[in-house]
C-alpha cells in the first residue's frame, strides 16, 4: 500500500474500523522500517524524553506510538485535511503557511496528506524539539517521494517559537489526558497569536470537565460495546447517568494567549495558573460508590471531534484528590502551569462552628 492509497482509506468516510487501522499500521510499518524508530508504548522512565519549561515532550518512539491510537490519528488527518480545503477557499492562488508543532518521528497529521496538493501550494514548517524525530521525517520526505514539496524541518520548542510570517494553519497535538504532562496549553498560548486573522488553528477546542461518575460501568458498556461492533461504535456512555461539577478548563486559540497572561500575572507568589474553580460534593443517592473524574472532549475541526473513550487522549483521569467522596465537601480546583502541567485540587475546610 502506497502513502495515496493510505490516505485514501484513511479519508473515506465509509471505511470501518478495519481498513483504518490497517491503513495506520501499514503507514507506521513503513515509517519504522524507513527511519528505524520504532513506537514503543511503554514510556520507558521517562527515556529520552525533553522535560522542557512548559511540560514534558515525550520521546521520539513513544511519539510514533501516538499512530496506534487509531481515532485521535483519524480524527486529526481528516481535521487537517478539510481545514486546508477551507484554508484554499480564502486563500486562492496562496501558498498556505502551514506549521505542525510537535510533528514527531513519522509527522502522522500531515505527511500522508501531501500527495493531494502540488509542490506550491502548501509551505510546509515541520517542527520538533527531537533532532532524531526531525532525523526520521527527513528520511520519510525521501522514501514517500515528497522532496519537491516545500517543506523546512525545525528543531525548536514550540512554546517559544516565532515564526516569521503570519501563519495560515497552526497542527499542535502535543497533549495527554487531561492536559497533563504534555505543554499543549503553552504551545497554543504561544502559537494562536501568529495566525492570520482567517487562520486555523487545530484542535480548536479542548474542554476539561470534572463529572461523578461509575468508571467501571461506563468502561464495562465501551468494551461491550466495542465487542458486539465491528464498526466504530456510538458511545454507549451517553445514556449513563453522569453528575457534571462544571468546566474546569476550555482551551481555544482565541483565549489561550490571555489565559496563559492573566496565570502569569495573577500568581501572588505561586507558580501561574488558571483560575481557580470552586466545586462542591452534591448530596445524591450512592455518591460514596461513585468517581471524580476528568472527562476531555477535543473538537478537532468543523464536524471531527474525539469524545469520551474514544482515543487515549479522551479517557477519563480519576482524582484520587476527591476520594472519598463526601456530600458537602468543597475543593478549589486550578490548572497549575509549569515543567509538569496539571490539575491541583484543595479540600477547602469547613467554617468553624
Amino acid at each position: 500500500m502506497n502513502l495515496n492509497r493510505i490516505r485514501d482509506a484513511l479519508l473515506d468516510e465509509a471505511a470501518s474500523r478495519e481498513q483504518l487501522h490497517s491503513a495506520l499500521d501499514t503507514f507506521s510499518a513503513i515509517c519504522s522500517q524507513t527511519t528505524g524508530v520504532r513506537a514503543d508504548p511503554s514510556f520507558d522512565a521517562w527515556a529520552d524524553d525533553a522535560f522542557l519549561e512548559n511540560g514534558v515532550a515525550i520521546n521520539p518512539q513513544a511519539a510514533a506510538h501516538c499512530v496506534k491510537d487509531y481515532a485521535r490519528s483519524v480524527a486529526f488527518i481528516r481535521g487537517v485535511s478539510a481545514a486546508i480545503e477551507t484554508l484554499q477557499l480564502r486563500f486562492p492562488d496562496t501558498s498556505l503557511e502551514i506549521l505542525y508543532a510537535g510533528c514527531g518521528p513519522f509527522a502522522t497529521l500531515v505527511l500522508p496528506l501531501l500527495g493531494r496538493f502540488t509542490p506550491g501550494d502548501l509551505s510546509l514548517h515541520l517542527l520538533d524539539v527531537h533532532q532524531r524525530s526531525l532525523d526520521s521525517v527527513s528520511l520519510l520526505i525521501e522514501e514517500f517521494g515528497l522532496g519537491a514539496h516545500n517543506i523546512q524541518l525545525i528543531k525548536a520548542d514550540a512554546c517559544n517559537y516565532d515564526h516569521p510570517r503570519a501563519l495560515h494553519l497552526v497542527v499542535a497535538e502535543t497533549m495527554q489526558k487531561s492536559l497533563e504532562q504534555e505543554p499543549q496549553f503553552a504551545v497554543t498560548a504561544n502559537l494562536a497569536p501568529q495566525l492570520h486573522a482567517e487562520g486555523v488553528f487545530i484542535p480548536q477546542r479542548i474542554e476539561v470537565r470534572l463529572c461523578l461518575a461509575d468508571i467501571e460501568l461506563e468502561q464495562a458498556l465501551i468494551a461491550q460495546a466495542q465487542k458486539e461492533s465491528c464498526l466504530e461504535p456510538d458511545n454507549p456512555t451517553r445514556d449513563v447517568t453522569r453528575y457534571s461539577l462544571g468546566i474546569l478548563c476550555n482551551l481555544s486559540a482565541e483565549q489561550a494567549f490571555d489565559q496563559m497572561q492573566a496565570a502569569r500575572v495573577n500568581v501572588n507568589g505561586e507558580a501561574p495558573a488558571l483560575q481557580p474553580t470552586i466545586v462542591e460534593i452534591p448530596r445524591l443517592k450512592g455518591v460514596a460508590e461513585l468517581d471524580a473524574a476528568l472527562f476531555t472532549r477535543i473538537d478537532v475541526f468543523e464536524q471531527y471531534a474525539l469524545e469520551d473513550y474514544e482515543s487515549q487522549i479522551t479517557l477519563p483521569l480519576r482524582c484520587a484528590e476527591l476520594s472519598p467522596l463526601v456530600v458537602g465537601e468543597r475543593y478549589r480546583i486550578v490548572y497549575q502551569f509549569g515543567n509538569y502541567p496539571k490539575f491541583d485540587f484543595e479540600r477547602i475546610p469547613s467554617a468553624s462552628p
